[in-house]
């Protein structure tokens, strides 16, 4: 590879992360996150065609969510799925920027926005980020997949619709309802050409937790 071709590439790694909780709660009994293994989203950026069009990976990773309920049945056990991003902020890197890598040539210009990723999380029922992609504005930022509904309420396993209900959240299984429990992820970035040429990555981390 000659110089002058690494000066115009630009190598972005996402790092997909899976946090697991399976301990008892307070009113569900078990709540377990599952994924094949921990994933690495590589974006490579080697043309002007990329730069401008951006790149999309689809199902990156898929989720699935397993919530059993006690016993005896605790009608108050419901679940919540968020998404956050790390960037290594505690080596400095700026809230609203990738942690730099590998930087390319003389670095006058600055590392990607983390708002340029784009994440959609998707299933057959139909989530609260199935029709379009958003992007976190820095570290601070959450995204919700399944979110806690304020006042409660529980919509339980089976009661998607193709025109209503999205959010359940009530206890189930990918095993017994796929379409309900089950998520695939999908990852977008379009850089521009006003950031500095190098190897950048973020985390993106899941949390599923019971609502209490």
């Amino acid at each position: 590879m000659t110089l002058k071709k690494a000066y115009y590439q630009i190598i972005v790694i996402s790092l997909l992360l899976i946090s697991t909780l399976t301990y008892s709660q307070v009113h569900c009994g078990t709540v377990e996150l599952q994924s094949s293994a921990t994933v690495d989203a590589n974006f490579t950026f080697t043309d002007f065609s990329k730069y401008n069009a951006g790149i999309t990976i689809l199902s990156v990773a898929r989720l699935r969510v397993k919530v059993e309920n006690k016993d005896p049945i605790d009608l108050d056990c419901s679940w919540k799925l968020r998404m956050f991003i790390e960037n290594n902020s505690g080596a400095g890197t700026a809230a609203d920027k990738w942690e730099e890598i590998t930087l390319y040539g003389n670095g006058n210009a600055d590392q990607p926005s983390i708002s340029d990723l784009e994440v959609r999380v998707n299933n057959n029922c139909g989530t609260p980020l199935n029709t379009s992609f958003r992007s976190f504005t820095d570290v601070n930022d959450i995204l919700n997949i399944i979110e806690e509904m304020l006042p409660q309420v529980i919509v339980p396993a089976g009661s998607c619709t193709a025109s209503g209900t999205k959010n359940v959240n009530g206890p189930g299984s990918y095993l017994t309802n796929y379409n309900e429990y089950s998520f695939d992820v999908d990852l977008r970035f379009k850089p521009g050409f006003t950031y500095n040429p190098g190897v950048y990555k973020l985390n993106i981390r899941f949390r599923l937790e019971e609502v209490n």
